[in-house]
């Protein structure tokens, strides 16, 4: 058979000429076309996405999983009344919110350096005033280290305390608040009491009869009796007195000042 009238013949021809390059773009076409079939689908499947999404937030579901609170009530319930608290509506402006905030954390550092209102600060005790020893003249003063005659034993001696007259037995008492801190049997003053105070004071009282009330570590208080008038060998020449001396911070000191009886 002539190859000439063979339609396969005819067509191999034609697809090894120009006919390639038309199938060619004949599959270029439709494979574009294809592409963009499925773009537009795409396109379309989210622009249907997106407008459901939307009308699911515009619209929610009864059936939608509801947010979490946190711990905190539904803006509801926060509105009632619960249980055993009051419930204020009133709104309060910006500005006290923002002050309140602001204040909370220091009104709560300062309610925690604050001490309990049930702790109350103790005062501390004062020291009670001083009283003479007992009522009297005072007929001999306190010398301020300046030489007097003793007429008991006729020299001249410096007189450290006061002379207070008072019969025999007469009672004798505490000048302060303190503590006995020796009691003894001059040769010269007779029975004698020193009473410890405070501020370094030491009062001393001499001329006491021998039975004496207190002993060596009592504590005393003001006004408390300690003893009686006895006699004072080195001033028997003189009437009946009780000798009452103070030291301050161990210097012999004028009594009537130390105790504030009398001014400079």
């Amino acid at each position: 058979m002539n190859d000439s009238y063979n339609p396969k013949s005819k067509f191999s021809k034609f697809m090894a000429g120009k006919g390639f390059y038309i199938a060619l773009a004949i599959c270029v076409v439709g494979a574009g076309t294809a592409a963009w079939v499925a773009v537009d689908k795409t396109i379309d499947r989210i622009d249907q996405n997106n407008n459901e999404i939307i009308e699911q937030q515009q619209t929610p579901s009864s059936a939608s999983t509801p947010e979490p609170t946190y711990g905190f009530p539904d803006l509801e319930e926060a509105g009632k009344a619960q249980s055993g608290v009051g419930v204020d509506n009133s709104k309060p402006s910006a500005s006290s919110s923002s002050s309140t905030a602001s204040s909370s954390p220091s009104a709560a550092a300062s309610a925690a350096s604050e001490p309990s209102a049930e702790v109350k600060a103790q005062p501390e005790p004062q020291p009670s005033s001083f009283i003479l020893p007992l009522s009297g003249e005072i007929f001999a003063p306190y010398s301020n280290n300046e030489l007097v005659k003793n007429v008991t034993l006729k020299e001249w001696r410096t007189h450290d305390g006061i002379d207070i007259k008072a019969e025999k037995g007469a009672s004798v008492k505490a000048a302060c608040d303190g503590k006995v801190s020796a009691v003894r049997d001059d040769p010269l003053m007779g029975m004698t009491v020193e009473i410890t105070h405070h501020d370094d004071i030491v009062s001393i009282y001499c001329g006491l009869d021998k039975n004496v009330l207190v002993k060596e570590g009592d504590t005393v208080q003001v006004g408390q009796a300690i003893g009686a008038v006895g006699e004072i060998p080195s001033e028997i020449a003189l009437d009946p007195h009780l000798h009452f001396a103070m030291k301050v911070a161990g210097k012999w000191a004028d009594p009537l000042k130390t105790m504030g009886k009398v001014t400079e």
